[in-house]
C-alpha cells in the first residue's frame, strides 16, 4: 500500500492590489497551485542579458505582459517577481522561514564568509542582535565631528579647485563619502598604514569586480584584479585590527566597538570576522550613500524652487541668536524637516540600491501561485515606489508629499526590511543631511547643459556623465 505522502507548509498572504480570482487563498498543499507565468528565455543563460542590459524595462515590460507576479530564467535560476507592499511584506516576513538571502557568486566571493550580509540563521540573528547598539540613531551622535571635519575639508577642496566653475559631482561625491566611511569605520586614516588614495584604488577595484559577469579568475579580468585588491584589503585591515587590538586606544569607530563585542558565550570575535565586517561596511557605507547623496544633489538642481525651500530652512537654523547654530547635533538634523523630505522623495524615485534576491527553502504560495523550493525571489523597492495609489503622480519629484504623516508599512524601502534593514542606514542618512546642509549653506549650482544625465541601472544609478553642475558660492 502507497505511503501517506506529508503535506507542504504553505504560507498565504492576501495582496489586495491583485485582483480577486488571484489572491492568497486558504492554506493548502503547494501542488494544488500553479507556478506563476512567464518564459524561461534561452538555454542555460535563460533570460539573463535582457535582465543585465536594463533591469528596469525588463520588468516593466514582463509587468505588462503577465501581471504582478511572474517567473524568468535569471543566473542559472528561476527568478520569481512578485510586486506591492503585501509582496514585500510576505518576503521580509519570510525571512529563515521558507527563503533567506542569496547572494550572486561574485558578491559571495569578495564581501568574505563571514560578514554579517553573507551569514544566515541563527548565526545571522546572533551578530546583528551584537552589531545592532552601535548603530541605533540615538548613537550616532558621536561620530557627527568626524564627518563635519571630513565633510567641510572636502567642500573647500571644491571652492578652491579650479576657483569653482564646473564640478563633477560624483567622483567628488566617492572621494568625500570614502574618507568619511573609512573614518568611521576605521577611526584616524592615519593608522591604516597605507595611504588613503592607495587604499582608495584597491577598493573601487573591489567593488567595481563585484559585478563582474562571472565569479571565474581569469589573469587579467576584472575579477581577478578584484580578488587580488581584495587581499591586499585583507592584509592592511587585518595588520590594523591586530595593532589596535594589542594597544589600549578605543575610540568612536566601529573596529573599537567590534574589539569590545562579546558573543553569548562572552568570546571576543575571531580576527577574520572582524576583518569580514569592516570590509562589508566600508562597502555598505560608501557606494550608496554615493548614490543617493548624488542624486538628491541632482534633484535639487533640476528643481530649483525645491532647493530654494530647502535652502531657506537652513538659513532659518542658521539666523538662530546662539553661537551653536552653525554647530551640527542630532537635535538639530532632527529640525531639518523639509531637507528629510528631499532625502527621501530623491531615494524614493531613484532607490540607491535596485534590489537583491531571496532564495526558497520550501515550498510556499503567495497570490494563489506555488513558489517551490530552490527558487528565487527577487525584491526591488522601485515597483511598490512608483505605484500610483500609494504616490501619486509618482514621476514627480515633490517631498511635500513627504510632510503628510507616515507611510504604510512596506511601501518605502531604499533601505530594505525584516530582519536585513540595513544596519547602517541611521549612519547614511546623517551623512546625508551634514553634507547637503553645508551644500545648502554655501553654494548654489546649477546643471550644465550638452552632458548625458541618462542614468546607469548596474550596479548602482547614477548619471552617466557624473553629473557635472556649475558651481557657486554664496
Amino acid at each position: 500500500m502507497r505511503g501517506i505522502q506529508p503535506r507542504t507548509t504553505v504560507f498565504v498572504y492576501r495582496d489586495r492590489s491583485m485582483p480577486s480570482s488571484s489572491r492568497g487563498f486558504a492554506p493548502t498543499t503547494s501542488n494544488d497551485r500553479p507556478t506563476p507565468p512567464g518564459a524561461r528565455g534561452l538555454p542555460l543563460l535563460g533570460e539573463t542579458l535582457d535582465f543585465i542590459r536594463s533591469p528596469n524595462e525588463f520588468t516593466n515590460r514582463r509587468r505588462d505582459q503577465y501581471g504582478t507576479i511572474f517567473v524568468s530564467q535569471l543566473f542559472g535560476k528561476p527568478t520569481v517577481f512578485m510586486f506591492g507592499a503585501e509582496a514585500n511584506r510576505w518576503i521580509y516576513a519570510g525571512e529563515g522561514k521558507y527563503l533567506q538571502n542569496e547572494w550572486l557568486p561574485t558578491i559571495r566571493k569578495l564581501l568574505g564568509a563571514n560578514s554579517l550580509s553573507l551569514i544566515s540563521g541563527e548565526q545571522h540573528k546572533q551578530r546583528r542582535k551584537l552589531l545592532a547598539p552601535y548603530f541605533k540613531r540615538t548613537s550616532m551622535g558621536d561620530c557627527i565631528p568626524g564627518m563635519l571635519n571630513v565633510a567641510q575639508k572636502h567642500l573647500r577642496r571644491w571652492a578652491t579647485d579650479g576657483e569653482l566653475g564646473p564640478v563633477a559631482i560624483v567622483p567628488r561625491m566617492r572621494s568625500l563619502a570614502f574618507e568619511i566611511a573609512v573614518t568611521y569605520v576605521l577611526g584616524d586614516v592615519g593608522d591604516l598604514g597605507v595611504g588613503l588614495d592607495e587604499f582608495s584604488r584597491d577598493f573601487n577595484i573591489w567593488t567595481a569586480g563585484m559585478f563582474a559577469p562571472a565569479p571565474i579568475a581569469i589573469p587579467g579580468s576584472k575579477f581577478a584584479r578584484a580578488m587580488a585588491a581584495r587581499t591586499r584589503m585583507f592584509t592592511i585591515l587585518d595588520d590594523l585590527v591586530m595593532r589596535r587590538d594589542a594597544g589600549s586606544r578605543r575610540g568612536p569607530d566601529v573596529l573599537s566597538a567590534l574589539l569590545e563585542v562579546r558573543d553569548e558565550d562572552g568570546e571576543v570575535l575571531p580576527r577574520d570576522t572582524i576583518v569580514d565586517e569592516l570590509q562589508l561596511l566600508l562597502f555598505a557605507g560608501h557606494d550608496t550613500t554615493v548614490t543617493a547623496t548624488s542624486n538628491a544633489i541632482y534633484h535639487l538642481a533640476s528643481h530649483p524652487e525645491v532647493a530654494a525651500r530647502a535652502r531657506a530652512e537652513q538659513d532659518q537654523l542658521l539666523g538662530a541668536e546662539d553661537q551653536d547654530a552653525r554647530r551640527f547635533s542630532l537635535d538639530r538634523i532632527r529640525a531639518m524637516t523639509y531637507l528629510e523630505a528631499v532625502i527621501t522623495e530623491s531615494m524614493r524615485l531613484i532607490p540607491p540600491v535596485g534590489g537583491g534576491f531571496r532564495v526558497m527553502l520550501e515550498d510556499a504560495e503567495f497570490g494563489g501561485f506555488r513558489i517551490p523550493r530552490g527558487w528565487r525571489v527577487a525584491i526591488g523597492p522601485r515597483s511598490v515606489h512608483f505605484d500610483p495609489e500609494l504616490y501619486p503622480e509618482p514621476d514627480r519629484f515633490d517631498p511635500q508629499r513627504w510632510l503628510a504623516g507616515e507611510r504604510p508599512p512596506f511601501t518605502y524601502i531604499p533601505f530594505g526590511g525584516g530582519p536585513r534593514t540595513c544596519l547602517g542606514m541611521h549612519f547614511a542618512m546623517l551623512e546625508m543631511h551634514v553634507v547637503l546642509a553645508l551644500l545648502l549653506r554655501e553654494f548654489t549650482w546649477e546643471l550644465l547643459p550638452d552632458q548625458d544625465l541618462s542614468f546607469t541601472e548596474l550596479p548602482l544609478p547614477l548619471p552617466r556623465s557624473g553629473l557635472i553642475v556649475e558651481l557657486r558660492a554664496r
